[in-house]
């Protein structure tokens, strides 16, 4: 595969999850968690095609030891809008995973509330030796 086409190709998946992202975000934003969960399949998907596409020796070569025509692969205009691309997905993720860790913190604070007034009913109705305790 030439150069060129790798990179469409990873600009293809790129606004791929890009999209499938603000799905995401509207996903959590709605709580429809049916809609989530299908969003959540095919987001992991596209990263998976993404990581299997992008090229290994653009990553882990260090600057020292980087050969010119490596160099010159990656250095190319639209390497650059691919890493734009990928980096704005990475800000999207960032995002809902705030709004996510959110929610969860609110169901938290929620159960505990609940559960917290449950205990406090439940020392109320009985005595120490486990028997109703009378109305007062």
């Amino acid at each position: 595969m030439s150069d060129v086409t790798l990179i469409r190709e990873i600009l293809t998946l790129g606004n791929q999850l890009k999209s499938t992202l603000e799905e995401e975000f509207i996903a959590l934003s709605e709580k429809n968690l049916d809609h989530l969960e299908t969003v959540q399949v095919r987001k992991v998907s596209l990263l998976e095609s993404i990581q299997a596409q992008w090229p290994q020796e653009a990553d882990t070569r260090s600057e020292a030891d980087a050969s010119p025509s490596a160099e010159d692969a990656t250095a190319d205009p639209l390497w650059d809008e691919a890493r734009t691309l990928l980096n704005e997905c990475k800000e999207a993720h960032i995002r809902n995973d705030l709004l996510l860790k959110r929610q969860l913190e609110v169901v938290r604070t929620v159960l505990s509330s609940l559960t917290q007034r449950s205990a406090d009913n439940h020392s109320a109705l009985y005595d120490k030796m486990g028997r109703m305790r009378r109305k007062r």
